[in-house]
């Protein structure tokens, strides 16, 4: 074989390889994103997973049909839970303005000294307690458009956490498989950086750990904190607005988005002191996502908070909520080869 016939035949073998390559993406393309949840929840589980499968004998198949289980019923019932409430409140509330008895009371002559917006919400106030219907007719446009953009949220989240469940199960697989899963991760990252890949792998491991708890963690926390409060007080369908917590919290957007509106509706419809208490209660749960948030997210991790905020943050606003976790184990790796690479310059230096 001549040299021009072993150059065409490398070029036809790499365009086979490279067209398989393309192919197989363009197949798994669908399914990267659950395959990418399952990764970082089957890590973020392990350590948990490992003490089932000790209590259960060393049996990692049913401890992790057991975990798959036990994940999708904290999952599935706090939003099942919360359904049945809802559905009820907004059937009373549609069935109200249609008969004409929704009373809403009178606003507080208080709410005119509020800075900005204090004169524009107490007219709005005061025409929704003299005269609703109007006010509804008055903004049926934008009602419109507001219950479109919540019905199009409505059936995204139902896909999210459709895909969520089969993320899942795919995690439950690869936890009956750990050891296995394990080895394939550490002979890939071997393969990249020879010298240090049981650094990188444990680094990337503490990484996602360390956000799946400041990031998800806190927000389980907070949202429970507020559910007890919403409870207490007596706020209808207390177990929805908690689990809206939760989605806000998750997506890294304050639960004051849905704690103020409430607690205004408190001071307008109940006593002083249980309003009072009310804000006590719900003041801390606020500020619970600046102190937990550092202290848990740069746990096990060698790397400065500031490096693993960024990171999570920037992944957020780059690549949605996937990247809150890639940004971060980025960034950390990044970091933690700029340091590498600056210690042996400085040890050829010397």
């Amino acid at each position: 074989m001549t040299a021009k016939d072993k150059t065409i035949d490398n070029i036809i073998r790499i365009g086979l390889i490279a067209l398989i390559v393309f192919w197989s993406i363009m197949i798994i393309a669908p399914f990267v994103s659950i395959l990418l949840w399952a990764v970082i929840i089957a890590v973020s589980a392990y350590p948990a997973f490992l003490w089932l499968s000790k209590k259960m004998g060393g049996r990692s198949g049913w401890a992790a049909t057991v975990f798959v289980f036990l994940l999708l019923i904290l999952m599935i019932g706090p939003i099942a839970g919360s359904l049945p409430g809802f559905a009820d409140s907004i059937r009373s509330l549609v069935s109200q303005i249609q008969s004409g008895s929704l009373a809403i009371p009178e606003a507080s002559e208080d709410v005119r000294q509020w800075p900005l917006i204090g004169e524009q919400l107490y007219a709005l106030w005061q025409q929704a307690s003299t005269n609703l219907t109007e006010l509804l007719v008055k903004f049926r446009p934008q009602l419109r458009d507001a219950s479109l953009t919540i019905l199009g949220s409505i059936a995204a989240a139902s896909i999210a956490i459709l895909q969520f469940v089969v993320a899942v199960v795919i995690a439950g697989v690869i936890l009956a498989h750990h050891e296995r899963a394990a080895s394939l991760a550490k002979q890939l990252v071997r393969r990249v950086v020879p010298e240090s890949h049981d650094r990188f792998v444990m680094l990337t491991e503490n990484t996602v750990r360390g956000v799946t708890m400041g990031v998800v963690g806190v927000a389980i926390v907070q949202s429970i904190l507020a559910g007890i409060g919403f409870a207490v007080i007596g706020i209808p369908a207390a177990a929805f607005w908690a689990f809206a917590c939760l989605i806000l919290a998750v997506l890294q957007l304050s639960i004051a988005l849905v704690v103020v509106p409430i607690a205004i509706y408190v001071f307008s419809n109940f006593e002083l002191l249980p309003s009072l208490l009310f804000i006590a209660w719900n003041i801390p749960i606020l500020a619970l996502d600046n102190v937990l948030k550092p202290m848990l997210m740069g746990r096990g991790v060698d790397a400065p908070m500031l490096v693993i905020f960024i990171g999570a943050i920037g992944g957020f606003i780059s690549f949605g909520f996937l990247g809150l976790f890639f940004g971060a184990v980025v960034l950390v790796i990044a970091y933690d080869l700029l340091i590498l690479w600056l210690d042996e310059e400085n040890a050829i230096e010397s």
